[in-house]
């Protein structure tokens, strides 16, 4: 991605030794310290504990890489990475060993003492360790397999900057290595084909398999799902799974489970689950009757034909918002309580012809209702997953919010294996309400929220993807944040992961960049952890106004204005980080920077015109006048913010601005432009209509 912003003449990070000195005898050396720091700029996530000591520099004809004999799968598929820019003769100068430690292969360099330090780290199975032997081997090795594959993922990272150089520069380099979470990924991504290898490079290593489909459900007949069987075994190479799952059971009537089954339907409208904001319009999603025999024979074939196909962990999701059946078997317990039941009960019946086959259950994510019973009755070794709760979990606190659900944190602390999809990859604070596509560069805002998942005891980290268009332009960064710190929460800073990103981008001033990027992450994290984009696509400011209620600094839409200073101070930290982000030579990020600078002009406004209208009785000509340049302000400010939006999105590529196109990135932009406007538009009618003479 970027690479056509690339300047050869700048990219040169790592240019170690003048071409005439390239021979076909390796060169070894020691590496200053600034070069090593240069070098590890290329690492994304950073490791826990890395040191380069050294370099080999030779054709990279000259290095081999060396399987352990007996590897499996995942091992072969990282040594194939790394053949595959490494094609070394039988008598090659350099060595590369790799493989899973077991006995009768135990490289001599990797000690007893590593192999217990291995076995003692978090998430053993994914830790790994790089070792030189003095200056012609380098041992990657691990206990399991995926530690292998993430040992060779940070050499060919190493790799990357000399690799159309006439020599390859190789680190003598040490390094112990381990996630923090179990899991790190995304619950959407677009073009699964392309995305599961780019995200595994990024150590990345979960993704619900999007393509996941049911066949459609006929009276009498088997049930059976369809899904990617090839990429399914090739993400299993990588060390990634991609985790097909049964939707959320209240959208099976889209598997013609209802018309096949009339009596599996929830009775009554209060089996009715609705829809969100951002779906506007279509079904209204009935949660089913889960006690029913028939409905555990469906989901017990839909498993079965799942594990038969190789597959050996799904993700079972409950009703996605609250609804329930109104028979009395289901009122008597609950409709959550029976929907996982059921799929528990599915589960089991599986295990006896496949013994490791595995499920996840996923809550309904916009209710806790009775939470409580199905964690209860799950045993420990169903892993949950939980979406959409910011809202449910936010505690307010100075200087940051808390996210707090003491239920699963409980249970995640006493060891309980829990994940949320709640990073904020993207900008909507509550990934609930996807309505809005607008940018957000915030690698502040994502360790923010990792970090206290890791201190809840989580161990899955997932963000949410809401449209495929340009993604990894408009992802990009954020996805890379997540790799960085779901990995290595407390490594590098928010501006040396940002300016490691620009480099591996190939960006021509990764400094600049990297500048930018601590300008305009923190007032991004302020502008859209504060009630966005609820305040404008719910109108709570245009019913603040109404009610003539006072806005208080610091809660809700001016969460993290704490004064009417503060709205001047990020004003003009954006106006900063604009010079910087023209330098980029990526148009994307100075329009990014005017959309931000837009939503604090426009809470600026909207604050002025309901503080004086919640203190002043508008009696006076002249306080009126004070009224009419706050309700100017506030229309310029809008303007202001809509053509921002567009200009950004515009940017991403062509697309008709028609909201019936289909293209989600153009409707959601569109939504949020309108309800910047509507928003205005409100405020001024009310104003104007109520209190000007």
């Amino acid at each position: 991605m970027h690479s056509c912003l690339a300047d050869k003449g700048t990219v040169r990070v790592l240019r170690l030794i003048p071409v005439l000195l390239l021979a076909l005898s390796a060169v070894a050396g020691p590496i200053p310290a600034d070069e090593a720091r240069r070098w590890t700029r290329w690492l994304l996530p950073h490791p826990k504990e890395v040191r380069l000591d050294g370099k080999v520099v030779l054709p990279a004809a000259d290095v081999a890489v060396r399987l352990r004999p007996g590897a499996g799968d995942v091992e072969r598929e990282a040594a194939s990475g790394l053949q595959s820019v490494l094609r070394g003769a039988s008598n090659a100068r350099f060595e590369i060993l790799i493989g899973v430690q077991q006995p009768g292969w135990e490289p001599g360099a990797v000690a007893p003492e590593l192999r217990q330090r291995l076995a003692a780290l978090p998430n053993r199975g994914q830790a790994y360790a790089i070792q030189p032997v003095g200056e012609t081997r380098l041992i990657l090795t691990a206990l399991e397999p995926d530690g292998v594959a993430y040992a060779a993922r940070t050499l060919h990272q190493l790799l990357e900057p000399t690799l159309d150089q006439p020599a390859v520069a190789i680190p003598l380099a040490t390094v112990v290595d381990w996630p923090d979470f179990d899991e790190r990924g995304l619950w959407n991504f677009p073009d699964a084909a392309a995305w599961v290898p780019w995200m595994a490079g990024l150590k990345l290593n979960y993704g619900k398999m999007a393509t996941t489909r049911l066949r459609p459900v006929e009276r009498g007949g088997s049930n059976g799902v369809i899904i990617e069987t090839d990429l399914y075994a090739r993400a299993k190479r990588m060390a990634f799974r991609y985790v097909p799952y049964i939707v959320h059971v209240n959208f099976l009537h889209d598997t013609g489970l209802f018309r096949a089954y009339p009596e599996l339907a929830g009775r009554g409208d209060e089996a009715l689950a609705g829809r969100y904001f951002a779906h506007k319009r279509g079904n209204q999603h009935r949660a089913p009757f889960a006690a029913h025999p028939e409905f555990q024979r469906i989901v017990t074939e839909w498993l079965e034909d799942l594990a038969a196909q190789g597959v050996d962990e799904v993700s079972c999701w409950l009703s996605e918002r609250p609804a329930q059946d109104q028979r009395p078997e289901t009122t008597a317990v609950g409709q959550f309580v029976l929907e996982g039941r059921a799929f528990v009960n599915a589960w089991r019946e599986v295990r006896r012809r496949h013994p490791d086959f595995r499920i996840r259950l996923f809550l309904s994510t916009v209710t806790t209702e009775r939470d409580y019973r199905v964690l209860a009755e799950a045993p420990p070794e169903v892993k949950i997953e939980r979406a959409c709760a910011t809202a449910l979990e936010r505690v307010t606190r100075l200087p940051r919010d808390l996210f707090r659900y003491p239920l699963l944190d409980q249970d995640a602390a006493e060891g309980r294996w829990i994940a949320s999809y709640d990073v904020p990859v993207g900008a909507n604070a509550r990934v609930d309400t996807p309505e809005y596509m607008v940018p957000q560069t915030s690698a502040h805002r994502i360790r923010d929220y990792v970090r206290q998942l890791l201190e809840r005891k989580y161990s899955g980290a997932y963000g949410m993807l809401a449209w495929a268009n340009r993604a990894r332009e408009t992802y990009g960064f954020s996805t890379a944040a997540l790799a960085e710190y779901s990995w290595n929460v407390g490594g590098r800073a928010t501006r040396d992961f940002a300016l490691a990103w620009a480099t591996r981008e190939r960006y021509r001033d990764p400094e600049a960049f990297a500048d930018w990027s601590e300008i305009i992450g923190p007032v991004a994290f302020d502008v859209y952890d504060s009630e966005f984009p609820i305040a404008y696509s719910w109108g709570r400011y245009i019913e603040m106004v109404r009610k003539r209620q006072r806005p208080y600094l610091g809660e809700g839409p001016f969460r993290y204005y704490s004064s009417r200073e503060d709205f001047d101070a990020k004003l003009a930290a954006c106006d900063r980080a604009l010079p910087l982000a023209r330098r980029l030579g990526a148009p994307v990020f100075a329009q990014e920077t005017a959309v931000v600078r837009s939503y604090v002009r426009l809470a600026r406004a909207i604050y002025e015109v309901a503080e004086q209208l919640a203190t002043d009785s508008m009696e006076t000509l002249e306080s009126q006048a004070r009224m009419r340049e706050r309700l100017a302000e506030l229309e310029a400010a809008g303007k202001e913010n809509a053509t921002a939006i567009r200009t950004w999105r515009t940017e991403l590529g062509p697309e008709s601005w028609d909201q019936t196109s289909g293209d989600s990135s153009v409707f959601r932009a569109l939504d949020a432009i309108r309800g910047t406007e509507t928003t205005v538009f409100e405020i001024k009618d009310f104003v104007e209509g109520r209190y000007f003479y």
